[in-house]
């Protein structure tokens, strides 16, 4: 769809100025005081008159254009802003129509065979590691409990769990007979 303006808006005519077809400019004659004496234009009002039309026609007509190429740039964006949602509407129509039966057959499929592979690899290479972890974890345990380090620290413990017990029992004496030195 193309927008076009009336000719008046596009063309001008310089004849139409002297004949009046642009409107009728002998009142400013009229209003001029003087040099004029029969009533009409004196050439200088015509001379004003005519470049003013040109311009203003110039102008005019350019003003015209911008506006009608905004109006064609706004239509295309409106054109281009429903073709965008059909496609939207489209893709989600498509989208709930196949997914579930994407789901249902190789979908579903798809997804066996990742969780098959995924419980292969925790039962294979993944559970060997995790049982070499563990050995090497046990086998620290047992050389920690025979080092001469805590050996060391297990005697210690010891000597203090029976000063304690030592130290309970002398608390009772001493508070039945007094103090013994």
């Amino acid at each position: 769809m193309s927008y076009s303006f009336p000719s008046a808006f596009t063309s001008f005519d310089p004849t139409k100025v002297l004949g009046g077809g642009y409107g009728d400019f002998s009142s400013v004659g009229k209003l001029s005081s003087g040099s004029s004496k029969g009533g009409g234009m004196d050439p200088l009002t015509l001379g004003l008159g005519l470049g003013s039309s040109v311009i203003g026609g110039i102008f005019g007509m350019g003003q015209a254009q911008t506006s009608a190429s905004i109006a064609q740039a706004q239509l295309a964006a409106q054109n281009q802003a429903i073709l965008e949602g059909r496609e939207q509407t489209k893709a989600a129509l498509g989208s709930s129509m196949w997914g579930p039966l994407f789901q249902a057959g190789t979908g579903g499929d798809i997804a066996f065979g990742r969780e098959k592979a995924a419980k292969s690899w925790l039962q294979g290479p993944f559970a060997e590691r995790q049982l070499g972890l563990g050995s090497e974890a046990s086998k620290r345990e047992r050389l920690a409990r025979i080092s001469p380090e805590s050996k060391e620290a297990a005697q210690f413990e010891n000597r203090l769990a029976i000063e304690r017990s030592l130290a309970e029992k002398r608390a009772l004496t001493d508070a039945m007979f007094g103090r013994i030195a």
